[in-house]
């Protein structure tokens, strides 16, 4: 008798231990540029962020989240991990004049009780599922967002020669395990079927020194 294999990062576990260990390298300590960027464009687009209902999956230790708190939007915060969670409370109470609203609630994504929410900012999560569930993530976002609703995302594109060259789309040394990288055309056959394209271009704002070039900006509205 054969036991079915879960990859570990399909667990709560595997979470928690990286932020209990510290073993966080996505934590940038300060919001992602490539967000920020989405904002803008948003906002030049007729889409205000101050008093818009806002997701932030995989939130971590909240600096996205927060950078849009701050803007005036009202957040929901998830995290698997109990300790970012916790984190991510005490940094929301000891900032003040903020013109939003956080709300905080640790559990899978992919079980919580959807709300309706006009923007999901997504950064660091599509890449960090296993690549099969990226489907079902697609779904779900999808179950959240009221129509004409946006997914805001920083994704790690790969171009598909280098796509083929990786086994899993892994981006680790060791080939296996998060983040995953994901193409320009993977990441609209997943969205074409739920989603209009609105932008899908390389970050003008990427991070310095992190994977140059693979950052992209991805705008695309719930139809």
């Amino acid at each position: 008798m054969t036991t079915e294999y879960t990859p570990l990062w399909l667990t709560a576990d595997y979470w928690q231990g990286r932020f209990v260990s510290n073993d966080t390298p996505w934590e940038l300590g300060h919001p992602s540029a490539v967000l920020l960027e989405g904002a803008e464009e948003l906002e030049n687009r007729g889409v205000s962020i101050r008093d818009t209902r806002i997701l932030s999956p995989g939130c971590g230790r909240g600096s996205d989240a927060l950078a849009f708190v701050e803007r005036g939007a009202h957040v929901l915060a998830i995290d698997w991990s109990d300790v970012a969670i916790a984190d991510i409370r005490v940094r929301y109470e000891r900032l003040s004049d903020m013109k939003g609203s956080l709300e905080v609630e640790s559990g899978d994504f992919f079980a919580i009780d959807a709300r309706q929410v006009e923007v999901v900012i997504e950064h660091t999560f599509f890449c960090a599922i296993d690549p099969t569930a990226r489907q079902q993530y697609v779904d779900r976002v999808s179950t959240w967002l009221v129509p004409g609703g946006y997914l805001v995302g920083n994704f790690f594109i790969l171009s598909e020669g280098e796509a083929q060259a990786l086994s899993g789309l892994s981006l680790t040394q060791a080939g296996e395990g998060p983040p995953f990288a994901t193409t320009v055309t993977e990441l609209l056959r997943l969205l074409d079927t739920r989603y209009e394209t609105v932008l899908l271009r390389p970050a003008s704002r990427s991070e310095p020194g992190r994977r140059p070039g693979m950052e992209w900006l991805g705008i695309f509205r719930k139809r």
